[in-house]
Parts: structure tokens; sequence; C-alpha cells
């Protein structure tokens, strides 16, 4: 039952007190003794619990796979699975519904269910963020949080005193409008930060600045508000009202002080040198993370308290700790899937039920409302639209940051539950201002995942190819690596490759780690902290100084290293590959393949996350500015870097064969024609400047009278030329050998692929990815299983195939100088910091 209390506010304000008694002293049991011995669960708290936390899961993931799609954040999903089950339509087709979830028993265990996983969901998100990106975030970010919050205030205030003579005597009595103005007009970084995770631009350039602008706003909007509240309190002419004043402001200094000063230092201690690891990744062991969250909870205890919000205290502790390892990965691994996944959809659900449709029955209230919301958002998006323009930005960028800070969803569920219990709200107006935030939460993110595509930006202004690299020319490459296995074969090709002073070859490595315990993602060039995250840090150190080592074994002046570190989410680590090599002129991306080599010799997934590995080599394939490459490590490539070589004898094969001296690295090209395959040739053609390199390039073709009538097409002739300009230039019948082989068909080509490739410690083979099937690919293609290999690169790698050889599958540069896409249009399987120095190792 509820008791309803009116009183007055220290402004004069009539404020309602509702207390619920949740336990009926008739039924205080809190677990039934089941349908057979006459009991109904549902009539006791346990079970009851359990069955709106299963409903709400169900029905909301339901939900949200149908509006996935149209790219409808999960937080309005959640809502809408509540409005489906309240009064507006489930619960008013089936009364048994409602009266589940109208219970006051299950009113308040939903309260505190979600509640509780609220302020663990928003600690967690402290812990996550980095306070470094409002120092980064530059005077953009600061004047975007200016004038997108002032300009909204501003508007709504000026809104209601021209519509004052129409606003309603409850809404003054209540101080309804200046609630309502205090959080429409806020750009709440939880909702910026929950949305564009949804939306996998968390990572993007305008993501990022987005969130600092939102963190900006949050931090001077809460001192502000502290501030003047206690300012007005301080100057009444009431000595209570001024002592509360003066105590409000003492007890939040307080607060703030014994957070920063006795919580935080108190973590820290409990989190340094735990080394409770799983995996090789630093965990948090059990008892320091329970001491970790009551902490967490003492701070948020304390704030209610002294009456902050409950999620106010650890927000505020989780900005003040590191994230990333331990802290921010241990929260994440235990915790989000738990909270964020299946508790906290409680406290959304629950602000859809009480949303009741059919209580929007005055008209004139209702638009009074939807013109005072209006105000607010288009003040919004003006406001911080402007500055973006005014800086330099385009204006469809400007509009993507004016709605990225339009966003609704978190937030104002809370503080519109809030204003109901408090009797700020009434049925109507809570409802017409939840229908507001659905549909400005749906919009908002719908149009900015259509409008802003960061892909777009990585596109070349002249063809970045090996292919049409000049002789002599320096050999830029991307090289990327995921962790330590990955290190051997990278610098053997790289070694295989046989740099010099003439022909030098620039790395730029790529230490790629997935996002962990942090919301936004780490671009920087690599230092050797002794600090920081450790782990990390000393996992990277010993990619680099490999890759160093191969750098000090060449002549001075063939080749330089200038490495970095990336930590990103696998679903946005493409763009940072691709920003990088866009910046640094990039001619190829080295890639590895998402399978490594097994004991027995043949390919699995041992890759950690190999699928998110796999969806974010696609990706880089579709978007890259310049020509990739997969490297398929089969460890033979490894060992004939440690071995220096073998001789290898003529192996007969269509006049091929690597001859009789003792070359470092023997490397085979299989070129059947296309972009791809003439890619692959001119890197083969790259390794050859060097003596130490032994190369064969088997050219298969088909029987003249198989072949194309009426002339060759442009391709051919493209073939042609490049093949005929590297027998000139490269085979001298010794070192390199050069082999035409006739072939009716794939089953003969397969042939002579597995018997010439076991004289090779290298096959570089194009992926032909737009190449047309012919006779010589046919049925090949039919048994793919990486698509994203090409026909022959996935026959090479297949165990089937019985070719136990490293394989490399090159895709020449797709995107063209223009913005077009040669011969596609790519799509995402599924943004950084941008470099900030040049300088080589």
């Amino acid at each position: 039952m509820s008791q309803v209390h009116p009183s007055t506010g220290p402004h004069g304000e009539v404020t309602v007190d509702k207390s619920l008694f949740c336990f009926r002293p008739n039924n205080s049991a809190a677990t039934s003794s089941g349908i057979f011995a006459g009991d109904d669960p549902l009539k006791f708290y346990f079970p009851l619990l359990l069955s709106h936390v299963c409903i709400v899961f169900a029905l909301s993931r339901a939900v949200h796979s149908l509006l996935r799609r149209a790219h409808v954040p999960l937080v309005i999903s959640q809502i809408l699975a509540g409005a489906l089950l309240g009064p507006s339509f489930l619960g008013k087709v089936f009364p048994r519904v409602g009266e589940l979830f109208a219970t006051p028993e299950g009113w308040v265990q939903i309260n505190t269910v979600g509640g509780y996983a609220f302020m663990l969901h928003i600690f967690t998100i402290g812990v996550k963020t980095d306070l470094g990106m409002i120092a980064k975030s530059g005077r953009k970010a600061v004047a975007i949080a200016f004038f997108g919050t002032a300009a909204p205030h501003l508007a709504m205030y000026a809104a209601g005193a021209a519509l004052r003579s129409r606003v309603p005597e409850s809404w003054k009595a209540t101080f309804m409008l200046t609630n309502l103005n205090s959080w429409w007009s806020l750009s709440a970084f939880i909702v910026v930060c929950c949305t564009l995770d949804d939306l996998n631009l968390l990572s993007s350039k305008l993501g990022r600045l987005a969130m600092s602008a939102a963190l900006i706003g949050d931090f001077a909007n809460t001192f502000s508000i502290a501030g003047v509240t206690s300012y007005l309190l301080a100057s009444s002419t009431s000595e209570k009202i001024q002592r509360v004043g003066f105590l409000s402001l003492i007890t939040f200094t307080v607060f703030i002080a014994s957070m920063a000063f006795v919580a935080r230092p108190a973590i820290l201690r409990l989190i340094r040198d735990d080394d409770g690891g799983r995996g090789g990744a630093v965990i948090l062991g059990e008892a320091r993370l329970v001491a970790v969250l009551l902490i967490a909870i003492g701070c948020s205890l304390a704030g209610e308290i002294v009456g902050l919000h409950a999620t106010y205290g650890p927000f505020m502790l989780g900005l003040m700790l590191p994230g990333g390892t331990p802290l921010g990965v241990t929260l994440a691994e235990r915790l989000d899937r738990l909270v964020a996944g299946v508790l906290m959809p409680l406290l959304f659900a629950q602000g859809g039920i009480r949303l009741d449709i059919f209580k929007l029955a005055d008209a004139s209230t209702c638009l009074l409302l939807e013109v005072f919301l209006a105000v607010g958002s288009a003040a919004k998006f003006v406001s911080c639209a402007a500055p973006c323009i005014y800086c330099g930005m385009s204006r469809t960028e400007a509009c993507v940051v004016g709605l990225m800070m339009s966003f609704k969803g978190i937030t104002e569920v809370v503080y519109a539950s809030a204003f109901m219990d408090a009797g700020v709200f009434d049925d109507q107006v809570y409802a017409a201002f939840m229908l507001n935030v659905l549909l400005v939460g749906a919009a908002t993110a719908a149009a900015v995942k259509r409008m802003y595509v960061p892909e777009e930006k990585y596109v070349a202004h002249r063809r970045r190819t090996v292919e049409h690299r000049k002789l002599g020319e320096e050999l830029r490459v991307l090289a990327c690596v995921h962790s330590p296995g990955d290190v051997d074969p990278m610098v053997a090709l790289l070694d295989a490759s046989s740099p010099t002073p003439a022909s030098p070859v620039s790395v730029y490595l790529l230490h790629l780690a997935p996002l962990a315990g942090l919301t936004t993602s780490v671009l920087r060039p690599f230092i050797n902290h002794a600090g920081g995250d450790h782990r990390n840090n000393s996992e990277s150190a010993r990619i680099v100084n490999a890759f160093q080592c191969f750098v000090q074994s060449r002549p001075v002046g063939s080749a330089s290293l200038l490495p970095y570190t990336c930590i990103a989410p696998y679903a946005t680590m493409h763009d940072d590959v691709c920003a990088v090599a866009l910046e640094k002129g990039a001619t190829l991306i080295v890639v590895p393949f998402h399978k490594r080599l097994a004991i027995d010799g043949s390919v699995e997934n041992t890759t950690p996350g190999a699928g998110a590995v796999k969806a974010a080599n696609v990706n880089v394939l579709n978007y890259s500015p310049c020509s990739v490459a997969f490297l398929v490590d089969r460890g033979s490539l490894s060992s004939a870097a440690v071995i220096g070589g073998a001789g290898g004898g003529d192996d007969g094969v269509g006049g091929g064969g690597f001859g009789l001296l003792f070359p470092q690295h023997r490397v085979a090209v299989y070129f059947l024609g296309g972009p791809d395959d003439r890619e692959a040739l001119a890197l083969a053609a790259y390794m050859a400047e060097d003596a130490p390199v032994r190369l064969a390039v088997f050219r298969f073709v088909l029987p003249p009278e198989w072949r194309r009538k009426g002339g060759a097409d442009e391709e051919d002739r493209r073939d042609e030329e490049a093949v005929r300009e590297f027998v000139r230039r490269w085979v001298d019948e010794q070192r390199v050998v050069y082999s035409e082989n006739v072939v009716s068909g794939s089953d003969e080509m397969a042939a002579v692929i597995r018997k010439a490739s076991t004289a090779a410690d290298l096959l570089i083979v194009g992926r032909r990815a737009e190449s047309p099937e012919t006779a010589l690919t046919a049925g090949i293609s039919d048994w793919s299983e990486h698509l994203e290999l090409g026909v022959l690169g996935d026959m090479l790698t297949s165990t089937d195939f019985g070719c136990r050889v490293t394989t490399l599958v090159v895709q020449q540069q797709t995107r063209a100088a223009a913005g077009e896409v040669i011969g596609r249009s790519p799509e995402k399987n599924t943004d950084q910091q941008r470099p900030e120095s040049d300088g080589h190792v």
C-alpha cells in the first residue's frame, strides 16, 4: 500500500512523500513450497523476481533482434519491451500480465535490483573512462560542451517564460518545467557512451569528440549545480536554510575529498601487483574484487546520506581509478554480462511498464510539453553543430556531432521514474515524456549510423600498390601483429623482402590488442614505459625488440622501424589500421591470418578471439587505402630464416625450379592473371632485387583453343605487359626462373602446384577477388572455406591439399583516388588516436 503526504520544500515547492510498504504482514515468505503444495509461486518474492528477470530479458532481446537492423540502441529496445508488458499493450489485453508487474512487491524488487545493477554499471563505466580525453579534447570539445548545455537551458527557459500563462498550476507547484529543463538540456556522458558503443562508433573521431564534450558538460553541470544550490540556500533569510546550504557545500567537498584521498588510494593498493592472472591476462583475485565493490557500494551509500544520487559516488570514484588492466578488465569480464545484460534491463523495462499511452487525454497539455521539448532538442542540435562548423568541420560532420549530443536513453529513464515517484510528473506527462525519449533516442541513433561512415575517409589520392611503385623507391609496409606468435613469420617475411640501401623498406609496426576495461581506443607510438599497463607494455616491448633486431641486422639505410600500439575493439580495429596506412603512405598492409600452425602441421583456431580477428581482417580488406596481404604461417618461412635455407635441385616442373645454389629464402609465385596476381608478381620482383632470395614464377594458361575469342581485353594486355617486363628485368634462369605451364583445368594446375610447392619456403598468390572464374579455377571455389584468402589461397592452406608452406595472399588496392571503389562496394563485417610522431627507430 502507499501513503501520500504532501509537504513544502525549502523554496516553497510542493513535494510528495510516498511511503511504500513492500512486505505485507500476511505473506512474508520469500520462496514457495511449489504448485503441488497448493502455492502460487508468483505470490512469493523470489520466484516473482526470477520471472521478472526471465520475461524482461527474453522480450527485450526479441525486440532488439527486430530493431537492431534499424540501428536502434539496446536501451530503447529494453524500454519498448517494458512498454509491451505495461498497460499500453499486453497489460491491457492480458490483465494477468499487468498484475504480474504491478504488484507492490514486484515493483520494489525491480527498483532495488535494477537500481543496484545500474549503480555497478555506472561504476564500471567510470573505471573504463579515460579522464585524459578531456586534456586531449581541445577547445572544440569545450565549446561544444558549453554552448550545447547553455543554449538549450536558455531556450527552454525562454519558452517556459513565453508560455507561462498556459502552464498548468500543477506544473508550477512542482517546478516541473525547471526540473525537466535541468535534464533534457544535458548530454549525459553515460547516454552518449552507451549509444556510441551500440553503434560501434565509440572509437571514431567524432565519437571521441562527442564523449569528451559530454564528459566536460557533466563535470561542469555537476559542480555548477552544487555551487549554485549551496549559494541560493546560504543566501536565504532563514537561518535554518542557510545552515542547510552551508552544510551541503561542506559535505559535498568532504565527500569528493574522501573518495580522492581515502577510497582511491585504498583501491590502488588493492590492485597493485595483484597477480590473480588467467591466461596471461592480469585479473584481480576474488577477494580484492569484492573489496573494490564494497568500497564502491560504500561511496554510493555515503552519497545517498549526503543527498546525492546513489550513482554519483561510484561514478566519480570510477573516474579517479585507472582503467584497463587489471581493474577495468576484471570488471568487464566478471560483471558486464550479468549486470548490464541480465539485471539492468529490469530498470529500463520498468520505465516502459509505467508508460500508459491511454493517459494521453489532454491534447493541449501534451502539445505544450511537445513544444517545450522540441525547443530544447532544436537548441541542443544547433548549439552543438555551430561550434563544429566554426572550427572548420564539414556540415555533415557537424550535424553528426549535433545528433550524437542529442542522444537520449538511460539517464532520462532514471530521472523520469524519479520525477514520477516524487510527484513532479503525473501519468500524462510521464507518458508524453517517455514517448519523446523513445522517438528521439531511436531517431538520432539511426540518423548518425546512416550519415556517418568513418571508413569513407580511408581513400588514398594516388595508387598505393607495389605494382605502381618505382624501381628503387622505398617500400612502406604496415605490419600488423596481434600477439608474439605472429612475430616470427612477420619478421621472416620482411627478411625475405631483402631490403637494401638502394631499395629500402620502411616498416610501420602496429601491435593490435583488443579493447578491454576501457571505453576509448588508443593508438599511439610505442614508448617503453617503466610503469603503466605492465602486461601490455612488456608484450609490446618484446614484439618491438624482435623487429628492431631485424632492422639492426640489415645494412645501414636499408630498413627503418616506427612501432605503434593500438588498443581497440575488434569491430573497429580496421579504422586504426587504415588510419595509419593512409597517414604514413603505406604501400602494403600485412595482416596475420586468424588461424595458426598446429603441432601436427595443420592450421587450427589458436588465435584468441579468432572469429573477431577474422572479421577485422575482412574489414581491412574492404576499406584499406593500399594493397593488403594475408600471411598464413605454416612454419616453413621462419625455419628458412633460422637455418639459412637449403639447396634444391631442378624439380623439372614446367622448366622451372630453384637451381643448385643455397639461398636464404625460396619463393614461388603462381600467376593466373588479374590485378591481384600482378600485385603478387610485383612483390616477388621486389624480393628478387637481392641475391639471397631464389624466385620461381609459374604462370598457368589454358590451351590456345580454349582461350577467349576476339582478342585479349584490357586486363589480359596488362597481364602480358607485367609478365614481359618481369622476364626482361629479372629472369636469369639461375636465381630467378620463369615457366609457362599450359594446363587444361584446375586438376592439372593443382597437381603442378602441389609438386612445385615442396621446394619453396614461401608461396605468393593473388586473392583474385574480382577476377572472373575460368577453367583454371572452376570447381575449386565450390570448396572454399576461407573466402578472404581467395581461390588459390584457400586451396594452398587447406589441410586436405597437403601443402605445408607459408603462404602470402595479396589483394591490390581497391579504393580509387576519387573515392570510388574499384570493382565492388565493400560492406563491413559487423575510430582511434592519431599518430603523433614520424620518428623512426
